[in-house]
């Protein structure tokens, strides 16, 4: 799917967003290089996401930027630090800003959220995206994982407010609605989950589950994109044709984003 069907005064948008998993203890069993080839597939090969700007989180060093570099040959990338990564077609797209913020983390984690406004070439409609990865249990408990991940959304939801944010796409490291969840704050100030708009396709496949085994299919969503007031959702799925290529399916959506009101 493509982005050159536009309605009048919105603009088609196709937006990917996948969790490369980066991460030294897949080196011996699931090696960086070996899982490259199968990215390509799953982003543009046949049946593949073909999104028109992809939002990475786990880029963290020169191989991952190397391989995305020749995956996305020519494409822009949204220069900001941290490990979230914005790479957009420069034929579809025109990086207006590009941010990168500190979320406020309680534990040492130090999350960021990226975000980027785009001026849309064949509308001139500007939009704003936001990823993220939030706060893992990894290195700390549970409790103290939730307890940062609450107030990393808090932050991120101020951030969207303040840059008019329109689509978030990212890994959130949680699957349900409750107090104080991401899910939860993000819906408290007006953002809708895609699920709940659309038939996501696949969506009974965990977006994240062990790599190398098959996917448990319970539905379990820690990866989710949420939709702003200005943007229609017209489809989606969960990318399963590569279950190989990180432990979180990529996730595509194609959207329709009105121009502001003057």
């Amino acid at each position: 799917m493509t982005d050159n069907s536009q309605a009048p005064g919105a603009a088609t948008i196709r937006i990917g967003f996948k969790n490369v998993l980066r991460a030294t203890w897949l080196q011996r069993t699931h090696r960086w290089v070996k899982r490259v080839p199968q990215l390509r597939r799953e982003l543009v090969g046949p049946g593949g996401m073909h999104a028109s700007v992809y939002l990475f989180a786990e880029v963290k060093g020169r191989m991952e930027r190397a391989s995305l570099g020749w995956i996305l040959r020519g494409w822009d990338v949204a220069r900001t630090r941290g490990t979230n990564k914005a790479y957009s077609d420069p034929a579809v797209h025109r990086i207006v800003e590009a941010h990168s913020f500190l979320l406020g983390s309680t534990t040492r984690q130090r999350r960021r959220a990226t975000i980027v406004t785009y001026e849309h070439l064949a509308t001139g409609i500007r939009w704003t995206v936001a990823t993220t990865h939030l706060s893992s249990s990894g290195g700390t408990t549970s409790d103290a994982a939730a307890a940062s991940r609450s107030a990393e959304a808090q932050t991120l939801a101020q951030l969207c407010a303040q840059f008019g944010v329109d689509v978030i796409a990212a890994d959130f490291n949680n699957s349900v609605v409750r107090p104080g969840t991401p899910r939860a704050v993000l819906e408290s100030v007006g953002y809708t989950d895609w699920r709940s708009v659309i038939a996501v396709e696949n969506v009974d496949h965990d977006s994240h589950y062990e790599i190398g085994k098959p996917n448990p299919r319970s539905g379990k969503h820690l990866d989710g994109i949420y939709l702003g007031p200005r943007v229609t959702a017209l489809n989606g799925r969960l990318q399963v044709t590569e279950p190989g290529s990180s432990d979180h399916l990529g996730l595509v959506c194609t959207v329709s984003i009105i121009a502001p009101a003057q």
